[in-house]
């Protein structure tokens, strides 16, 4: 069953008027017993009254107080009279032959025969409990009324909020990424959620940009090794090549499919850093002596290359939460990097220090020629590869591996100018803070 926009407000009002409707019968039910209780004890206490009174100023006195009372009238609703032994009134008001349908009656004796009548009219008291149900009426009209209105206003409003938020829903949905829904300064929960949903849409849409650009370029880069593959197998299939031509062309076919491979391995893990996949396998390690360990294992590399090596650490572990092997990738593309791209005599600096409780920095620098300023930010995006490298091996996806390392554990890649060359710092966090 499909439920109206209007069944909301109509039910809570009908609900709210329910709820005041029976407060509004008790009240009267609880309110008639207190006034009747009020007045029978204002019945008693006049009978006491006038019987001391009797007692002490006489029959005479009294028979006399009670006809200016009947001359005089009674706001309250009660009639005061004196009968004889035979019945008959003698003084007061005649509340026997009165054209009153409703009395309440106290006779007390006095002696000589004589009885004091104390008669409360009832009609009275009803006029007045009619008075009071009529105007609390009145409130409970007016109230429902009020609440309606008002339920009905703000379901209005709530559907025009969230009717704002669907349509940019179904914009998005049509193919529209660019569509957000409206926010105003100092809003309220209605703007936080669809502040909220803004950055959500914005996060998708860099996704499905990079997703998109991703694509494109694994289309690019993947066309000239598999191109050179095919090629190279053609020639590997020729029968009348000679045997050491055949053999090298499988080779080289060989080595194009493993850097086919290497590449869409970079691509996976990337993959996994930037979804999170990998957090599974953090865990508290020493960050100085897992850097120190892979820059050992690098030594030689830059050795061979004609580098010098520098490392800094402090003398106390490092601890903080990682992924073992991840993090020995990323800094294993940093050195890497630096000893194809620093040159011959450089030197490569690696440094580890703390940032903080369970926080670390780790930063490889040389002193080559660099990256331009300009390019600092787009070498990190996946396949961009500078003029000055094209001729080198590679797939233009080391340094975004380390971003999406760093992205991993709560932190983030910043490249820098070494004056001269470069320098990576690698910031770690604990993803859980």
């Amino acid at each position: 069953m499909r439920l109206k926009p209007w069944i909301w407000p109509a039910a809570a009002s009908a609900v709210a008027l329910a709820a005041v409707v029976l407060g509004l019968l008790l009240v009267d039910r609880l309110g008639e017993r207190a006034i009747a209780r009020q007045q029978a004890a204002m019945a008693v206490a006049s009978r006491d009254y006038f019987v001391a009174f009797a007692q002490d100023e006489g029959i005479g006195s009294l028979a006399a107080t009670l006809n200016r009372y009947a001359r005089v009238g009674s706001a309250d609703g009660f009639r005061y009279a004196l009968e004889d032994s035979q019945g008959h009134i003698i003084a007061g008001a005649d509340v026997v032959r009165e054209p009153r349908p409703h009395w309440r009656v106290i006779a007390q004796p006095l002696g000589s025969g004589n009885t004091l009548i104390v008669a409360e009219d009832l009609r009275a008291r009803d006029a007045l409990r009619k008075a009071v149900f009529r105007g609390s009426a009145l409130a409970i009209v007016l109230t429902a009324l009020g609440a309606a209105a008002g339920g009905f206003g703000l379901n209005a409003m709530l559907l025009r909020r969230t009717r704002a938020i669907a349509h940019t829903a179904e914009r998005i949905a049509s193919g529209d990424l660019s569509a957000r829904a409206p926010v105003r300064p100092r809003g309220d929960v209605f703007d936080d959620l669809g502040a909220a949903l803004n950055h959500m849409l914005t996060r998708i849409e860099e996704l499905m940009i990079g997703m998109r650009t991703v694509t494109d370029s694994i289309a690019h880069d993947l066309r000239s090794p598999l191109t050179r593959m095919k090629g190279a197998l053609v020639r590997a299939a020729d029968p009348d090549a000679p045997e050491a031509e055949r053999m090298a062309a499988l080779d080289e076919a060989n080595a194009q499919a493993d850097s086919m491979l290497a590449t869409l391995n970079a691509l996976l893990d990337i993959a996994h850093a930037e979804s999170g996949l990998s957090q599974e396998n953090m865990q508290n390690i020493d960050v100085a002596g897992l850097v120190l360990g892979i820059a050992d294992l690098f030594s030689p590399a830059l050795e061979d290359a004609g580098q010098a090596l520098v490392t800094e650490a402090p003398s106390v572990p490092v601890l903080a939460r990682a992924h073992p092997a991840l993090l020995r990738q990323a800094v294993g593309n940093l050195l890497h990097n630096a000893v194809i791209h620093a040159g011959r005599g450089a030197t490569v600096k690696v440094k580890v220090e703390e940032s903080g409780v369970g926080r670390a920095r780790i930063s490889v620098s040389d002193d080559g020629p660099g990256v331009p300023s300009e390019h600092l930010g787009r070498v990190q995006e996946r396949f961009v590869r500078l003029e000055v490298s094209r001729t080198t091996a590679g797939s233009g996806l080391g340094l975004a591996l380390v971003a999406a390392c760093a992205k991993l554990h709560g932190g983030r890649l910043v490249l820098g100018d070494n004056r001269p060359g470069l320098v990576a710092a690698l910031e770690l966090a604990d993803p859980r803070s």
